[in-house]
């Protein structure tokens, strides 16, 4: 999709130049212009939002390359209502405004395309470099929590907004305890331990919410987690208890932060990169987010008791009556 953007983006600029330049020919020669030229400031001006929206969605380029797009788009407006301003004047015609209108146009581009000069890295994350840039409200902030329950070492229930709520740790992957279907992987419960760890001698624990969805299809909500300000998911990561998995933008800014870590980890063998492979989780994060059992008649033969929320296993469809346990 977001090389899709790039593409349209690119298709629109190019058509809005040929509409103007068959505007331009038919005004020289018949007088009929309006149309044309405002249908290529209408393509200039989606290209320009097109690009914007694939820069944002990561097509493989910076914010400020981005910028620097829209930028060129603009100066191509810019110039447009110059040549327009150059060929009704030569015609004797009402040229009141033009220049105006290409001076705002051409201050405009200029602005764009300066902006990432002095306030941006191309080798940025897009979405990272507006956050570092102008702020966000939903990313960077930390929220106080209190630990209501531990499920494993990547999933944690918080009392969060009056409720209890699952959290699961955004960009990593734990091995597993107890899936249903492929069972307690190597170092599952030690990270498991570490993750409790960490969180029972903090003083304060915080959750940090990223730019994308909060939550996930399993109503578990997604964050960074701190323990007294250190990061556990890079801990974890770092310590090679956890692998970079599930990476969904624009929910990236912390990214670089932890591939570092993990490379680290790598380098030095520890936890997973010990193994002769590392693991490979196959249960609920799959791509198709369907879970290990179909319905209940199949979970119940593994866990005749039901699971409760929080459980690999678990999964909201199975929990009729919404009360935190699938199956009972």
């Amino acid at each position: 999709m977001d090389l899709l953007f790039l593409v349209l983006s690119f298709l629109a600029a190019l058509a809005a130049v040929v509409v103007f330049g068959v505007g331009l020919f038919k005004y020289v020669g018949q007088g009929e212009h309006r149309k044309a030229w405002q249908m290529s400031l209408m393509m200039i001006t989606a290209a320009s939002v097109l690009a914007l929206m694939a820069t944002l969605m990561d097509a493989g380029l910076s914010l400020g390359t981005g910028f620097m797009m829209m930028g060129i788009y603009l100066l191509l407006a810019a110039v447009g209502i110059l040549l327009v301003y150059i060929v009704k004047r030569a015609r004797n015609d009402d040229v009141q405004g033009y220049v105006r209108y290409a001076a705002i146009m051409m201050l405009a581009a200029l602005a764009v395309m300066i902006l990432p000069l002095f306030m941006m890295d191309d080798a940025e994350s897009p979405v990272r470099e507006i956050n570092e840039t102008f702020g966000s409200e939903e990313a960077g902030e930390r929220i106080p929590v209190e630990v209501a329950s531990f499920v494993d070492g990547d999933t944690t229930k918080f009392h969060f907004e009056g409720e209890t709520a699952s959290f699961r740790y955004l960009l990593i992957d734990t091995p597993e305890t107890n899936h249903p279907r492929i069972g307690e992987q190597p170092l599952g419960k030690e990270a498991s331990a570490r993750t409790k760890e960490l969180l029972e001698e903090a003083e304060e624990i915080e959750v940090e919410f990223d730019v994308g969805p909060r939550q996930d299809h399993y109503e578990r909500y997604l964050a960074y987690v701190y323990a007294d300000g250190d990061m556990v998911n890079e801990i974890l990561v770092r310590e090679g208890l956890a692998q970079v998995k599930y990476v969904n933008p624009p929910s990236t800014t912390h990214l670089d932060q932890l591939e570092e870590a993990e490379q680290e980890a790598e380098a030095e063998g520890l936890g997973i990169w010990s193994l002769e492979r590392p693991y490979d989780s196959e249960g609920e994060e799959s791509e198709t987010g369907s879970g290990a059992f179909r319905n209940c008649t199949e979970l119940r033969e593994v866990h005749p008791d039901g699971v409760a929320e929080g459980h690999p296993a678990y999964t909201l469809q199975m929990d009729g009556d919404r009360d935190g346990m699938a199956c009972e």
